[in-house]
């Protein structure tokens, strides 16, 4: 059985420090496919993606900054939407699906959701109007070692560390966690949800199991919301565990149908965001 997402989904870690110099033109021309390749989300949204080199000299008098995060880079991909909470599920879903394609060609790569310069940014991709930029990623090769910096920034957020099953994923309410024997076929889309990156790794994802379907939902973090006026990390989250759990079913036979309609009786917290239908 194919397993070449899920041994990316294990493989793939947040990098910030970089080689400095030029990517060979064939990597370029691989990453610039990637982005037209998966640039409409499952939910229907086109993203226009690119890859953005702060050497061209349309962009040498831009700061792409990113607050001292991320080091030696000198690609990023970027890409906007139109501020909707469906339009967030699928940009997080689809940047992932990017940024594990690029794990497979050996690049490095790093969520980056309110630590990069919007207005620098916008400029670079010359932002339409009422659209806004979610998430950018740096690309590149990373340096072998981590920096001191990408250490830190590590263990300040446990970034190694991940809920346990029985803190996500649940059988009708919150008081029952999921029985693992119960959702045996789907185990492996679970794990890989479970491994899933989030914004300051808040892993703001639970999963009711009921009727044979699974009820995403998001926990969100007070205040968290606030924090980021321009998007909404914390759906571009939920977005990321779709993609996950569409790969991983891919893998295994498992198409999933994605619909949004809560169940009669959902609880009001955490917040009932999409399904995943799988008969």
């Amino acid at each position: 059985m194919n397993q070449y997402f899920t041994a990316l989904i294990n493989q793939r870690t947040s990098r910030r420090t970089f080689r400095p110099g030029k990517l060979p033109g064939h990597l370029t021309e691989a990453v610039s496919q990637l982005l037209a390749a998966h640039g409409t989300g499952p939910l229907g949204t086109l993203i226009p993606f690119r890859l953005i080199d702060r050497q061209d000299l349309d962009n040498q008098q831009l700061k792409l900054g990113t607050y001292g995060f991320i080091q030696g880079a000198r690609y990023f991909i970027a890409g906007f939407v139109a501020p909707a909470s469906t339009a967030f599920l699928d940009y997080g879903y689809c940047l992932e699906r990017i940024i594990l394609e690029l794990t497979g060609l050996g690049l490095g790569t790093c969520w980056l959701g309110g630590t990069f310069d919007r207005g620098e940014f916008s400029k670079a991709m010359r932002l339409p109007e009422n659209q806004t930029i979610p998430a950018v990623t740096p690309v590149g090769y990373p340096t072998s070692l981590r920096g001191l910096g990408d250490r830190i920034i590590r263990l300040s957020a446990g970034s190694a560390n991940r809920l346990s099953w029985k803190n996500l994923f649940f059988e009708h309410d919150t008081g029952h966690p999921l029985d693992p024997a119960h959702s045996a076929a789907h185990h492996d889309q679970l794990e890989a949800v479970r491994l899933a990156p989030s914004a300051s790794n808040k892993q703001p994802w639970r999963i009711f199991l009921d009727q044979g379907q699974y009820h995403f939902s998001l926990c969100r973090t007070p205040g968290y919301r606030n924090k980021f006026l321009a998007t909404d990390l914390q759906m571009v989250d939920i977005g990321i565990a779709m993609c996950h759990w569409d790969l991983a079913g891919s893998e295994k036979g498992l198409p999933t149908r994605w619909s949004v309609s809560k169940p009669a009786g959902f609880p009001d917290e955490p917040e009932y965001i999409i399904t995943a239908n799988t008969d």
